[in-house]
């Protein structure tokens, strides 16, 4: 028990001590950052695509989709948070880290503009492409809820979850991805093994239904360029490629030694794919020859909870993970020449790390707007907004 309460507090200490470091280094590191501690954890966020420029202001205006997750102790809300980013041309306060890098200081940058109350923790929370103002939740009872948040007052006027529908999955689960290609199409991967195409346009309860294993899905994908394919991965260490008319996969890839707990399909080029792992990985596959992915992208010291591709660089994904890190990575830097003082930074694909979460990072956004803006939430209340240097990547 005593040693046990000493690795614990000895741990403490480190995570502490690097979060010192990185505070300290942060001005040099980033063009951007707000750290907003929140009341509760949120296990999702998401950036929304509307971007607001009020007139005469040096500031922009963006919203987050973000949840609460209070172990049953309190009311669980599904939430969208206001953000206020400066512009670009905006002369700024270096930073003083206590007010935050990129910013003028004093200034309140996140602030809750609307609570609706959620049955449950929300697992995930994500908006419809082609109507933005309606978001799908996922409930800990195996539920699918849509919400209409402008439908909703901005403060509840009760305490009872009013959803405006309800889809009944069977399972928990984190797995939900809305089609960018077919309106009102949302899939549900859920802990029973199942993925479930749902129409939420029609309201239909019977939703056509894929077998992935007898095991639990980590999480479904849709193909950006051909509508009808989808992907899911989960806990049997597979990824599997289907077309929606058919009711059998039509790629079946081991794909990882541990869990995979997150899969993205590239935004610009139509045959990749990337996968983050409980091994610690993350691989980059070519579904012309899936058999053996393309490159490992090794860095990370626990295991990678989520992996998305940039909306605005063809070769750059990031990753988050269990290690407390948030990794962006630069795939056309492979096997680039490195000098002894660089390798000890990483491989040369490694592009950024930002080090100043102090527990796993079960979620990111990338920021569709602005160019390496990202959102980043922790298990301890902290939601990030940062922006690395442009001196690093330009």
């Amino acid at each position: 028990m005593a040693d046990g309460m000493f690795d614990e507090s000895g741990q403490e200490a480190q995570i502490n001590e690097e979060y010192k470091i990185w505070k300290k280094n942060a001005p040099f590191l980033y063009d951007l950052v707000i750290s907003h501690e929140m009341t509760w954890p949120s296990l999702s966020v998401q950036w929304l695509p509307k971007k607001d420029s009020p007139a005469g202001q040096d500031y922009s205006i963006h919203k987050l989709i973000i949840g609460t997750n209070t172990g049953g102790a309190e009311t669980n809300y599904l939430m969208i948070a206001k953000v206020r980013l400066p512009k670009e041309d905006t002369i700024v306060d270096g930073g003083d880290f206590q007010n935050g890098i990129g910013m003028n200081s004093g200034q309140s940058k996140i602030e809750i503009e609307t609570k609706m109350v959620h049955d449950g923790e929300v697992n995930r929370a994500r908006y419809c492409p082609q109507r933005q103002n309606v978001i799908a939740s996922y409930t800990p009872k195996g539920e699918i809820h849509i919400f209409d948040f402008h439908k909703h007052p901005s403060k509840p006027e009760s305490l009872n979850p009013k959803p405006d529908q309800r889809f009944l999955h069977d399972a928990e689960g984190f797995g939900l991805a809305w089609s960018e290609n077919r309106q009102g199409n949302l899939l549900s991967g859920g802990y029973d093994g199942k993925i479930k195409l749902w129409d939420v346009e029609s309201n239909s309860s019977e939703p056509q239904t894929f077998i992935h294993s007898n095991i639990q899905i980590e999480d479904v994908a849709w193909h950006k360029f051909h509508q009808d394919l989808i992907g899911s991965c989960g806990v049997d260490r597979h990824i599997k490629i289907w077309d929606i008319r058919q009711p059998k996969a039509l790629q079946d890839l081991l794909a990882h030694s541990g869990d995979i707990y997150s899969m993205d399909f590239s935004p610009f080029q139509e045959f990749l794919l990337v996968s983050g792992s409980e091994d610690g990985r993350i691989n980059l596959f070519d579904m012309r020859n899936a058999a053996k992915y393309l490159h490992t992208f090794e860095g990370h010291k626990d295991q990678v909870m989520a992996v998305k591709f940039s909306p605005h660089y063809a070769k750059v994904f990031a990753s988050s993970s269990a290690d407390r890190r948030t990794f962006i990575w630069d795939f056309g830097r492979c096997g680039q020449p490195q000098t002894q003082e660089e390798q000890l930074d990483g491989p040369p694909e490694l592009l950024f790390i930002h080090g100043g979460h102090r527990s796993k990072v079960p979620d990111f956004d990338w920021n569709i707007n602005e160019r390496y803006i990202i959102a980043s939430v922790e298990e301890n209340n902290i939601l990030h907004v940062w922006q690395l240097g442009q001196h690093i990547y330009a």
